[in-house]
């Protein structure tokens, strides 16, 4: 019989404004970045009090510098010797000045950007929605009859996307004008069609490749298609390795469908998912020690 091992403490510190922007990754933060730690939360909403040892920092910030208030409360850190984290949401214009970053014992951060030659960060996928968690991780492949399916607001190339989508014998397309549009679907309503949906596009948001689709689509077992910008295959560096089908321009979805062994792929991109996880937690774990 195994010895019982518990698992180790970590103080969350979320310094994001309260509501949305310390909701909305909720789950992925908690369920899966740090989910092997025993976890002491603390929802400051930048008022920038609670000063306590091995502790990860949570904000949310794309403007070229942190407030001032943010670097005196680092300085508090380093001032009683204490080991502190950073997790940067945000920041998908790359207009931040990290210099920063070297303070921290490590950085954990979306958006991949090679001018940043810090050597303590690690980059991270956007993750998910608070709401797409997979909790139970159960998984059909059966009874998936919509080929592909895009939901959201038709901004930078998805326009093109759409147009490809309408060729297809059967797809489900649902489009907004803004960003939380009174007329989107409900979570519930997006997992309904996550879960009859064979492959899921995935645009890049407003200038990054990334976006929380991604991860939102393999939670509930679809086979993200990718997109190659500039002739990048920016996700090797968020996801090494991966399975994803990936094209150079949003017409090749039709190929790309017909030519896959669906059943084939969608395992390889389940197990590949899971792994990706589990050895991301593992590997934040190790780094936090």
């Amino acid at each position: 019989m195994s010895e019982y091992s518990p698992k180790k403490k970590i103080n969350l510190i979320w310094q994001t404004p309260a509501g949305g922007y310390t909701d909305f990754e909720f789950e992925y933060i908690t369920e899966v970045l740090f989910a092997d730690f025993s976890q002491n939360r603390f929802f400051e909403h930048r008022s920038f009090k609670t000063v306590l040892d091995n502790s990860v920092i949570i904000y949310s910030n794309n403007n070229n510098y942190p407030h001032p208030f943010f670097f005196q409360y680092l300085e508090a850190f380093l001032r009683q010797g204490f080991r502190f984290s950073l997790l940067h949401l945000s920041n998908e214009n790359l207009n931040h000045n990290c210099d920063y970053y070297v303070k921290a014992h490590h950085v954990f951060r979306n958006y991949f950007d090679t001018n940043i030659t810090a050597k303590n960060i690690t980059y991270i996928p956007l993750g998910f929605q608070s709401g797409f968690f997979n909790r139970e991780g159960k998984i059909s492949f059966s009874d998936r009859s919509c080929e592909a399916a895009f939901i959201g607001e038709p901004k930078s190339d998805r326009a093109e996307l759409i147009k490809a989508l309408e060729k297809l014998d059967s797809a489900f397309i649902h489009t907004t004008k803004t960003w939380n549009c009174p007329t989107a679907l409900s979570q519930k309503e997006c997992i309904e069609i996550y879960k009859r949906t064979k492959y899921l596009p995935c645009p890049k948001g407003y200038s990054s490749p990334d976006s929380f689709r991604i991860c939102e689509a393999l939670e509930w077992g679809c086979i993200p298609i990718l997109r190659r910008y500039g002739g990048e295959d920016y996700f090797q560096h968020i996801f090494p390795g991966h399975p994803f089908p990936t094209v150079a321009d949003w017409e090749e979805i039709s190929r790309v469908i017909s030519e896959s062994d669906y059943t084939t792929l969608s395992a390889e991109c389940a197990d590949y998912y899971g792994r990706y996880k589990a050895t991301l937690k593992t590997r934040i774990s190790q780094i936090l020690s």
